[in-house]
């Protein structure tokens, strides 16, 4: 699988993808790319990073475009994202594709774990169902590491835009998800053009197929997996419970030791009742 032109083109499902970049190293041109190519939905662009004016000259000249200032909101959060977004699926009648530019500037004065829940709730297909894809672009330069790692697990489609030498000439990391959980890696360089395109400079490099990498290890103050001589002694380990699951002669012998409660006259056990 192309993973680059099924992110462009949008020729493979991916509900929400994250574009990773720097201020040496802006991914908006993916964001042109990407409107160029979703003609037959509307599309959505909160703007958090700049004005509406700037991102009109950003973007290709399209009929289906709407622009939605979030940069006057965001120093008020008058409106949260999911508000914004509620807002826009209320009102179209068409399938929807969602831009957020920039993830990041909303973190900024928002705490992460509401913008995590957030965005948890607007790429659930239950509640949005019009909403085909969100691209979402963060800032590595800005955003902690570790919240960049929390939202790479919720996204099935991650883009990494790396600086060169040249500041025209970038390298691309791809990743996608598969449903059988492994996923599909490609790397390219290529350079970027002064109208937002992408021309490749070296042919793209075969996909490479890896398995699930599992859960991060450095996104807890402490230990998420186990060493081998850990999980060895965790298999050599027999719990209490399992005892009385080993075969014996006694069969299912019940052995009781009275207390100094118990009342052992067996000539009228109901005595103590007073009746």
């Amino acid at each position: 699988m192309n993973v680059y032109d099924s992110v462009v083109r949008g020729t493979q499902a991916s509900r929400l993808i994250l574009i990773e970049d720097s201020f040496l190293a802006k991914g908006q041109f993916l964001l042109h790319l990407i409107s160029a190519n979703r003609k037959s939905y509307d599309i959505h662009v909160l703007c958090y990073k700049n004005l509406v004016s700037k991102y009109q000259t950003l973007f290709p000249s399209l009929s289906n475009i709407q622009y939605h200032d979030c940069l006057i909101n965001i120093s008020s959060l008058n409106l949260s994202m999911y508000e914004i977004v509620s807002c826009i699926v209320e009102k179209s009648t068409r399938k929807i594709v969602i831009l957020i530019d920039s993830l990041s500037m909303y973190l900024l004065l928002t705490g992460f774990r509401k913008v995590y829940k957030e965005l948890l709730d607007i790429t659930s297909s239950d509640k949005f169902p019009k909403v085909v894809q969100f691209v979402v672009v963060v800032h590595k330069d800005v955003t902690e590491v570790n919240q960049i790692e929390h939202l790479k697990n919720i996204c099935k489609t991650h883009v990494c835009v790396q600086s060169t030498n040249n500041p025209l000439i970038l390298n691309l990391t791809l990743e996608h998800k598969r449903s059988n959980g492994k996923c599909v890696v490609q790397k390219l360089k290529g350079e970027l053009k002064s109208d937002s395109t992408f021309k490749l400079i070296n042919d793209l490099s075969p996909p490479k197929i890896e398995e699930d990498k599992g859960i991060p290890t450095n996104l807890a103050s402490f230990k998420l997996d186990l060493q081998d001589s850990e999980k060895k002694a965790k298999e050599e380990l027999i719990l209490p419970y399992t005892l009385v699951q080993i075969p014996s002669n006694t069969g299912g012998m019940i052995h009781y030791v009275p207390d100094e409660a118990d009342d052992w006259d067996e000539e009228d056990p109901d005595d103590d009742l007073e009746i």
